[in-house]
């Protein structure tokens, strides 16, 4: 519901295998695009779907994916990112993290991106973006290379909290205990 009650897309399509999904996706005015088994894999990608959806609807030349499993979108994050989209060629979802990170090299543990003997505070350092999944507003040009995202980006940054990915049980149960405690 939070994609449609922005008011910001012409269509919106669901690209499924299942056939349940699409009944409930159609109950709530979707378009359904039937997605080919080899591309509704758990190992298929989210660009190789997109890529297959483009091939069959020529029509399209932007778009926006977003992740079903990014449950806590929020309706400002999508005007974000369509204003943004106005003038670059993709926008995605970022949430801000503080971490001081490490890699091991040759048997060694080196920092990466602080100096060790300089350490920061995490809550005084501006910490680092990372990609949320959340959703990814692309143009065709970019997905017929087989990416979402070029150097003409922009970000939107959303809350760390509403970041959480559902890919495990684990993850379904901190969502449905986050939802609880809301209500």
């Amino acid at each position: 519901m939070t994609i449609t009650n922005s008011s910001c897309f012409e269509h919106i399509w669901v690209s499924t295998d299942d056939k349940k999904i699409a009944i409930e996706a159609e109950k709530y005015g979707a378009r359904v695009h039937k997605r080919p088994p080899h591309y509704a894999r758990d190992e298929s990608s989210s660009i190789e779907a997109v890529m297959e959806f483009l091939e069959v609807h020529r029509t399209i030349h932007n778009f926006s994916l977003f992740q079903c499993t990014s449950v806590f979108l929020k309706e400002n994050y999508i005007h974000e990112a369509v204003e943004k989209f106005q003038t670059h060629d993709c926008v995605f979802a970022v949430k801000r993290i503080h971490y001081l990170r490490w890699r091991m090299e040759d048997d060694k543990i080196v920092p990466v991106g602080f100096n060790a003997e300089a350490r920061p505070r995490r809550q005084d350092w501006s910490g680092d973006l990372v990609e949320a999944g959340m959703f990814y507003f692309s143009k065709r040009k970019l997905a017929k290379k087989g990416i979402f995202q070029n150097e003409k980006c922009a970000v939107v940054e959303i809350a760390a909290e509403d970041g959480l990915e559902i890919d495990s049980y684990r993850d379904l149960t901190i969502a449905r205990s986050i939802i609880k405690d809301e209500l």
